[in-house]
């Protein structure tokens, strides 16, 4: 491969990763599908099996059991050997859990996504993809802003209404 050829490689490759990250926190499942090929594998610790199905099980589950979650993706190490990828990509994933009696609690998980990608027909998706957990924890949260801060930001949605859908 040629340098252009590597660094557009790893632009898409980033661009699934995002679009991977985009698609949980937004509970957007074609876009969470957009970065994984069709026979792909994932193992997420409790769901282990079919990545393109992944979508279609973790969003029902983490819309129920979540306020809100943020997905954070740190350095990449992209090795590149044509149209295969072996992909190491550091994260933080932030969730607001739900139903809380008392309180609000913080579910915090940080690890590594070890993915393999492949292009195939022209783009790279996910072909297989493993959580290594390194830490996490759950805490107590303090209390949110007062609610005349908080009204004026615009909010964040877990859908196709949220803002960044209608940015072009």
């Amino acid at each position: 491969m040629t340098d252009l050829e590597k660094l557009v490689a790893e632009r898409e490759i980033r661009a699934a990763m995002t679009r991977y990250c985009r698609g949980i926190d937004r509970l957007d499942e074609d876009l969470i599908r957009s970065a994984y090929h069709r026979d792909s594998y994932d193992d997420h610790g409790m769901y282990k099996g079919d990545g393109y199905a992944f979508a279609a099980d973790v969003v029902p589950k983490m819309r129920e059991a979540f306020e809100s979650t943020m997905h954070f993706i740190g350095n990449s190490h992209i090795e590149l050997d044509r149209d295969v990828a072996a992909v190491e990509t550091y994260f933080i994933a932030y969730h607001v859990l739900r139903e809380v009696t008392e309180g609000r609690r913080l579910m915090t998980f940080a690890g590594r996504y070890a993915d393999r990608f492949e292009r195939r027909n022209g783009e790279w998706k996910l072909a297989s993809r493993i959580v290594v957990l390194d830490w996490d924890e759950i805490r107590d949260l303090g209390a949110a802003n007062p609610p005349e801060m908080r009204s004026t930001f615009t909010a964040g949605r877990r859908d196709r209404d949220d803002l960044v859908y209608h940015l072009r």
